[in-house]
């Protein structure tokens, strides 16, 4: 076992309930023998299932699906009825409400060996992907919302524009003050938006940024200190890294199963008002 496993990964695994069906998943696969299948397998889909579901993926976006996402999600949705009848072939349990469930079960099965790097195949990995273990530039912030959405007084602005202490400036107008620590440009664009936390980061330390309106009141936020972007070295990250991979090395087999057992089958689409 490798040295990077800590022991308390382990008791998570060993009491982890997907961890047992994927180990349960590993011996079925191979006892049913997917991969000696070779006699081509007829799947008939209503037309009216696929519309249904690309009409639920435009409920969820709240916009049309243009060409090459229908093409996207109705491949998809075959490949996942693919899955889902492979899962019935093994003996797993046939219920609509759990379709999804069991083609992510085939999706486990599918995947295979419980692999690991070689430390020559993580390095590089780590060396192909650096900008994903960089970490972001984060703030350590005051904020003050005060009560009114109303201009401020012109001395209360020009103290602020100062960077005065937050009590005093609560003291002329009223509000709350809370620290709002460690956050990074994507944080406070999702708190804000976009313009203030630009207008944030590149601020100095000392003056309150803002306004920023809200139904709350008006937002001023002061910078008290930075962090900066690093890069962890692959000994800090390592059990991060590893897992990155397997994930990645995962679905590169996983597709290339999925793919072969897309020859296995013909696909033939019958309109809503067809007969299956």
């Amino acid at each position: 076992m490798s040295e990077d496993v800590r022991p308390d990964t382990i008791r998570w695994l060993m009491r982890e309930p997907l961890a047992h069906f994927f180990l349960m998943a590993l011996i079925i696969f191979a006892v049913y023998g997917l991969n000696n299948r070779t006699q081509t397998v007829l799947l008939e889909l209503d037309q009216a299932d696929i519309d249904g579901r690309l009409f639920m993926q435009e409920m969820a976006t709240g916009q049309a699906l243009s060409e090459e996402q229908r093409e996207y999600f109705t491949a998809a949705f075959v490949e996942e009825q693919i899955l889902v009848q492979e899962a019935l072939k093994m003996g797993l349990d046939d219920d609509a409400r759990i379709h999804d469930i069991l083609a992510q079960k085939m999706r486990h099965v599918l995947s295979g060996d419980i692999i690991q790097p070689s430390d020559a195949e993580l390095e590089a990995f780590y060396q192909d992907n650096l900008e994903r273990y960089r970490t972001l530039p984060t703030l350590n912030t005051d904020e003050i919302v005060f009560n009114s959405r109303e201009t401020l007084p012109a001395e209360l602005l020009a103290q602020l524009s100062a960077g005065a202490e937050a009590e005093s400036l609560l003291s002329r107008s009223p509000g709350n003050l809370d620290p709002l620590p460690n956050v990074n440009r994507l944080d406070l664009s999702n708190i804000f938006d976009q313009a203030f936390a630009a207008q944030v980061f590149s601020a100095d330390m000392g003056p309150w940024q803002g306004p920023f309106l809200s139904n709350r009141g008006q937002h001023w936020l002061q910078v008290k200190s930075r962090t900066e972007s690093v890069l962890p070295s692959l000994a800090e990250i390592r059990d991060r890294v590893r897992l990155e991979w397997i994930a990645m090395e995962e679905d590169q087999r996983l597709q290339a199963e999925i793919e072969r057992l897309w020859e296995q089958y013909t696909v033939r689409i019958l309109n809503g008002d067809s007969a299956h």
